[in-house]
């Protein structure tokens, strides 16, 4: 790959990030603990998502709808409730809350093909220690290629594997927050979550992909 093209790749990545940690209408989370569905539709597929899952009023109207940003408390990753409100509010690197963006896929590469394409040419050190039965390989990133303080997480030897890049929130901090990108069909599906959850990151998968797929969201 030549310089150009995987710095055009860090920049797919860097607008994969904006994604989730972006609004685009100015608007601000506002909080629901209703669990009543509205039925929206992106690109050509049509969901149905509990209104205390969505975080902006925005995209709580029936309808087509550019994108959704979800948080979904866990371990049943479900939304918002009079009695789970405070776990929502946590710190996000505390927080068992997972962001997740769905929207139209628009051509960037997602965390798989950023990682056979970019982050393997930017492996630094040893692999990070980690329990045998994580499943998971841990590599730094190098900060001469502009992955401050970065690393990423991968699941070895696998056709489509698990991916998350995870960096820190402040400086000189430790890293407290990972993103997972995938592309299915047509859709990108981003998930944010603490890194510390890392620990159980098969249940993490598994749980979101069976709440999305109940709510019409293609996972695979």
């Amino acid at each position: 790959m030549s310089k150009t093209t995987w710095i055009g790749a860090g920049f797919a990545a860097l607008a994969a990030l904006a994604l989730v940690l972006w609004r685009d209408d100015g608007g601000r989370e506002t909080l629901e603990t209703s669990p009543e569905p509205v039925h929206v539709e992106i690109a050509g597929h049509a969901l149905a998502v509990p209104l205390n899952a969505i975080r902006f009023p925005g995209e709580r109207r029936p309808g087509p709808q550019e994108r959704l940003d979800l948080a979904l408390l866990g371990p049943d990753w479900v939304g918002r409730t009079a009695e789970t409100a405070a776990r929502f509010d946590e710190p996000a690197a505390t927080s068992d809350v997972v962001w997740v963006t769905i929207s139209k896929a628009t051509g960037e590469m997602d965390s798989a093909a950023l990682l056979a394409t970019v982050y393997s040419r930017f492996f630094e050190g040893d692999p990070l220690p980690a329990p045998e039965d994580l499943g998971l390989t841990g590599r730094r990133l190098a900060a001469k290629a502009g992955y401050v303080g970065e690393e990423v997480w991968f699941e070895p030897g696998v056709v489509h594997p698990f991916v998350a890049r995870c960096w820190p929130t402040a400086p000189d901090g430790p890293v407290t927050t990972c993103l997972q990108q995938k592309t299915v069909g047509d859709l990108s599906i981003a998930r944010r979550f603490p890194r510390a959850r890392l620990a159980d990151w098969r249940a993490l998968v598994d749980g979101l992909d069976a709440r999305l797929t109940a709510w019409g969201v293609p996972v695979r």
